[in-house]
């Protein structure tokens, strides 16, 4: 036995007609359950925690940048003690503070090494260390306090600063971007931004001339808990103090940042959707109870038997309910909730509103003059299929976002999912129940807001205007359609298909895939830390300042070597060294000045180094010395960046001989300051670490996170999409009984999501985790709009296409443009929130639904005429199986 397409159509169509029988025999069950359902789950919510780490959230779980950053973790795991400056791979408890130079203009800067400058940094870094305090525990804490210790067992300072500016105000020559003074370098390109440069001819040296940035870090300790608790509460005074500091400074403009910050902004995103979720609910309710409306045929007067207001209230609460339950279960199931998770109830509310029109217009179709319990088997029957299709293809295109591998997406599609499907099953429940009594009162005449009878038609003659605009009502009659729906089948769908419009369509639909295609071409990946930031966030001029003064040149870049060769040996010693200057002299390394390796410095002292250390034995005995001789070097100046970038092991064990097990030395780099460059230094990076496999090298810096989610995001969503349109051609074949036309919603699906994309890049939006979710929802989207006339087109039992386009559009067309206004009515709410994450779900859901409803509405009726014709009816399709 073999299934044909199409096979359960008929089977569900009869599974909802013998359900309908049953609630609208037992209305009270089908309304009760659901309530005290959603009463039970959603006390869920008491307990919801969000989680709010956007490192975590925001990049891929096998981002090879994770396990880079844990291998340097391992190996140099961050304690009191260990801290270096320009070392840490973690920003647990980090402060960074930004300072530039005032100029005249908003738009000019001065010499921030000028004594002025000097002064005043050094008075906020008094301020921050000395004045900026917290209580806990009956103690006061600060700075000094909380700081996370160098080898030298002191806080980190800020004093290169102070000798910068000082060295430049006495004339004298600081090279860049290593200073040099005596036998002592300190790399300070990460530190000194916008350098103005000039190049020494003798020397070959390039030299400072001017600066206009300098970036200060404070490092508190994050363990134990209750010190790390402590050093929270530290940052967020620190955030409350130097937002008043800033506006008594006089030379200098302050920027700052700290670990909590991006989740902070999170929370205030979320925050500021809750009033726009109610504006949105408020929206649709008015806008369903104004779809609700019928007026007596040749009046203008409102039909209040077949007015339903209160009925259309339900429906839109009936999502609330899907919401509150889903997010109350999974709470319970100890699913991770995050905040980008607040814009999922925009969502729902539509898609469930756009079920509840579906059924209201089928409803409608059914003879008012038959008994309420068939009407109500009549109408589940007959909206069965386009409910069940957009139930299950939104289900399933989240279901398949879950197989992602960046948390925020796989956390946001659960979350999504489990409301969509509980808001359907409350609509064939408690929806439906709400259905039954309704189309009972009307088939006893009452008033569908007061539940009285209503005032007849043929008796208002003499009734007063306030009878007749608040209490008529229509007797019972056949099926008739309503305007919108004459308007679609009688007016909308003829002119359609007049040969001019459909030429005019067909030039309009090559535009669109031309501009489609061109957007495509020029797609963006990647979100930015800055994006996850409210617009108005104190953080954003932070990032800016990053991008503008170090970005550019200087950025520092770990180098770990985890399987060394013997240094003890020349040959090796120097393959290291040419190791350094290939990683040093890339395009987007800053060259071999910008190197800080303590091999390099050390040989360059080899002379001098072995005199002082082992004056009695002869210069060829380096060799066998190597390692005491690095020992030595390494740590006799405690000052020295370098003294943490050694892990020593005993060769054998308990001889007390060592040998270094694994080294790391920084490079400074050039030109990252957009995604595309970030991510062609980060693929640059590990291509020249592969080349030295038998070291086993490895390439970090923090922004290598996000450059993985930039590289990751296409595959993710093009993996998403393949398999989300595979499973939604599945479920049209088995609910659409005609082959050729689930090709042609193949077809409809590919269009869609190639406009969404190409769209999407002409509107200034990146592909990324935010973009991604709304990506894969359009997938179900493009469906259902796609599905809903496809079938309407397929089960007509019209003889011609015209004729059959006309009965597809008239039963549907109204519905699914009733589903597509309440969908942007309920997003448009965000369109003017000032946050990225935000806008960035609008216009994506926006490009979806209106490209989608374009598609249902024009391309695909008209590709169904000229492609599919009349080869199948209702009429034509036979049982589900054949031999």
């Amino acid at each position: 036995m073999g299934l044909k397409f199409g096979c359960l159509e008929r089977k569900a169509a009869g599974f909802f007609h013998s359900y309908g029988l049953i609630v609208a025999r037992y209305p009270a069950i089908f309304m009760v359950l659901p309530i005290l359902t959603t009463m039970f789950f959603a006390t869920g919510l008491i307990g919801l925690e969000p989680l709010s780490d956007a490192l975590y959230l925001y990049t891929p779980t096998d981002a090879p940048s994770k396990t880079e950053r844990r291998i340097i973790h391992d190996a140099w795991p961050l304690v009191d003690g260990s801290y270096v400056a320009g070392r840490a791979v973690t920003q647990s408890r980090e402060v960074q503070v930004a300072v530039v130079a005032k100029g005249d203009s908003p738009t000019t800067e001065k010499n921030i090494l000028e004594p002025q400058y000097a002064a005043e940094l050094k008075r906020m870094d008094a301020f921050i260390r000395n004045r900026i305090e917290v209580e806990f525990a009956n103690r006061t804490w600060n700075f000094g306090d909380l700081c996370l210790a160098g080898p030298d067992g002191r806080c980190a300072n800020n004093d290169h600063i102070q000798l910068v500016s000082r060295l430049w105000a006495h004339g004298i020559n600081i090279t860049y971007p290593t200073v040099r003074l005596g036998k002592k370098s300190a790399y300070i390109a990460a530190a000194l931004g916008g350098v103005k440069l000039a190049h020494t001819e003798n020397q070959d040296e390039d030299i400072i001339v001017g600066a206009s940035a300098w970036l200060l870090i404070y490092q508190l300790k994050f363990y134990p808990n209750q010190i790390s608790y402590i050093s929270g509460l530290w940052e967020k005074e620190f955030k409350e103090r130097m937002d008043e500091y800033k506006k008594t400074t006089k030379y200098i403009s302050i920027t700052y940042f700290h670990s909590q910050t991006l989740s902070d902004e999170l929370t205030r995103n979320a925050e500021r959707l809750a009033p726009k979720f109610i504006a949105a609910f408020v929206i649709l309710v008015i806008f369903s109870v104004i779809c609700s409306i019928v007026t007596i045929k040749g009046t203008w007067y409102i039909d209040w038997i077949v007015t339903k207001p209160i009925l259309s209230i339900l429906g839109v609460s009936n999502a609330g309910m899907g919401i509150a339950s889903a997010m109350g279960i999974l709470t319970y199931l100890n699913i991770p909730y995050n905040d980008i998770i607040a814009v999922m109830p925009f969502l729902v509310v539509a898609v469930g509103t756009d079920n509840m029109f579906l059924m209201v217009a089928s409803l409608k179709r059914t003879d008012r003059t038959h008994a309420y319990p068939h009407r109500i088997a009549e109408c589940m029957s007959d909206a069965a299929v386009s409910i069940l299709i957009t139930a299950s293809t939104d289900a399933l295109s989240f279901a398949v976002g879950t197989i992602t591998t960046i948390p925020a997406v796989q956390i946001f599609c659960i979350y999504t999912m489990c409301a969509l499907l509980l808001t359907f099953a409350y609509q064939l429940t408690f929806f439906c129940a709400a259905l039954v009594y309704y189309t009972r009162w009307e088939e006893q005449g009452m008033h569908s807001v007061w539940l009285k009878p209503a005032v007849s038609q043929e008796s208002s003659n003499s009734m007063s205007w306030t009878v007749k605009m608040l209490w008529l009502g229509s007797k019972p009659a056949p099926e008739a359609h309503c305007a919108a729906t004459s308007f679609f089948r009688n007016w909308y769908a003829p002119v359609l298909m007049q040969p001019v419009i459909r030429f005019i369509a067909g030039v309009w639909y090559l535009i669109y895939l031309a501009l489609s295609i061109y957007g495509c071409y020029h797609l963006r990946e990647g979100l930015e830390p800055a994006n996850l930031l409210v617009d108005d966030s104190y953080a954003t001029p932070h990032y800016r300042v990053l991008e503008q003064h170090y970005w550019h040149y200087g950025a520092s870049l770990q180098i770990v070597v985890s399987n060394p060769p013997d240094l003890r040996n020349p040959a090796e010693r120097a393959e290291m060294d040419r190791m350094a200057s290939v990683f040093a002299n890339c395009h987007t390394a800053i060259g071999d000045e910008g190197v800080q390796f303590w091999l390099r410095e050390m040989l360059r002292e080899e002379s001098e180094l072995f005199e002082r250390n082992l004056p009695n034995t002869t210069t060829t005995d380096f060799d066998t010395h190597f390692y005491s001789l690095a020992a030595q070097f390494i740590y006799e100046d405690m000052s020295q960046p370098w003294v943490v970038d050694v892990v020593w092991a005993q060769e054998p064990p308990g001889t007390g001989r060592h040998f270094i097990k694994t080294f790391r030395f920084m490079i400074g780099m050039r030109d990252i300051s957009t995604t595309t460059k970030q991510t062609e230094a980060t693929n640059t990076f590990r291509e020249i670490a592969s080349r030295f496999e038998r070291y086993n090298v490895t390439t970090y810096m923090p922004l290598w996170l996000f450059t993985d989610q930039y590289a990751l995001v296409v595959p993710n969503t093009l993996q998403d999409i393949v398999v989300a349109v595979s499973c939604m051609l599945l479920i049209s074949a088995v609910l659409i009984p005609e082959p050729v036309c689930s090709f042609w919603v193949a077809v409809t699906i590919a269009s869609i999501d190639l406009g969404v994309l190409g769209f999407m890049t002409l509107w200034d939006v990146n592909l990324d985790a935010i973009s991604m979710i709304t990506i894969i929802m359009s997938v179900g989207f493009s469906v259902d709009y796609s599905a809903h006339i496809t079938y309407a087109y397929v089960i007509s039992k019209e003889s011609t296409t015209t004729k059959r386009v006309c009965d597809a559009l008239g039963d549907l067309g109204w519905p699914v443009a009733q589903g597509a206004m309440s969908t942007i009515l309920a997003v448009s709410v965000l369109a003017d929130v000032p946050a990225y994450m935000i806008v960035t779900f609008f216009k994506t859901v926006f490009l979806a639904i209106s490209i989608g409803f374009a598609h249902g509405l024009v391309f695909l009726p008209l590709m169904l005429s000229v492609f599919v014709g009349c080869c199948g009816s209702r009429k034509k399709i036979g049982d589900c199986s054949e031999a």
